[in-house]
């Protein structure tokens, strides 16, 4: 059981959570109105607070148990957070590089070891972490490399040591760094397999929405 909010009358729990791996997350909402078993088509246990407070929104705006159910098995995400982009190579692009911070880069990377087939992580930096910004990328390649990801490509100057750490406990995974999203960017045809499951993720500065432009063609 986890209370997701209370006060002013609402009163909020999430129950019965089930992840789905890429194809979403399930749980039950419970207010003080009512309960509603949800399906969320986006991958990633942290949506299930934004399912809560859609519930409780959805009911302070007088919609039907069931509209408030078909508008959260509806959700299409915006932007570059969790979009799920197949291919016709029956590639799979997880594109959540709107932006990143540790604990948001480890959600992601979790999202992906469910993924199908190969299971290739491209991550970027991460900005305004501030003096323990470098600890803080190793940190992110010792998680990774604890999963059941199958290649880890860096790139940018911070990132360096997430693969220098994933290093240490991965090698017989494919972990390479390049300086920069162009070198990146230029070597990605050679390593990526049809079949792949790809996450794609950085601070917006590295502005890796040109990666995902590139797989997507």
């Amino acid at each position: 059981t986890l209370r997701c909010g209370e006060g002013a009358g609402c009163n909020v729990r999430v129950t019965d959570v089930a992840e789905r791996g890429i194809e979403g997350v399930s749980c039950t909402v419970t207010t003080e109105k009512g309960s509603y078993a949800l399906s969320i088509p986006s991958p990633g246990r942290f949506m299930i607070y934004s399912a809560s407070m859609g519930v409780a929104i959805g009911e302070q705006l007088g919609l039907s148990r069931q509209e408030i159910i078909d508008g959260v098995a509806a959700y299409t995400p915006t932007g570059s957070r969790m979009r799920l982009l197949p291919r016709p190579d029956n590639r799979l692009i997880i594109d959540d590089c709107y932006n990143a911070n540790p604990v948001s880069m480890k959600a992601s990377l979790e999202v992906l070891q469910d993924g199908a087939n190969r299971r290739v992580a491209i991550l970027g930096d991460m900005g305004e972490l501030g003096e323990n910004e470098k600890a803080l990328h190793a940190e992110v390649g010792a998680f990774a490399a604890g999963l059941n990801i199958d290649a880890i490509y860096c790139a940018g100057p911070l990132s360096e040591a997430i693969s220098d750490e994933a290093k240490k406990t991965a090698t017989p995974k494919d972990i390479r760094h390049f300086a920069t999203r162009a070198e990146l960017m230029e070597a990605l045809p050679t390593l990526l397999h049809d079949g792949d499951t790809i996450l794609v993720k950085a601070s917006h500065f590295m502005q890796f929405t040109q990666i995902v432009d590139l797989l997507r063609k």
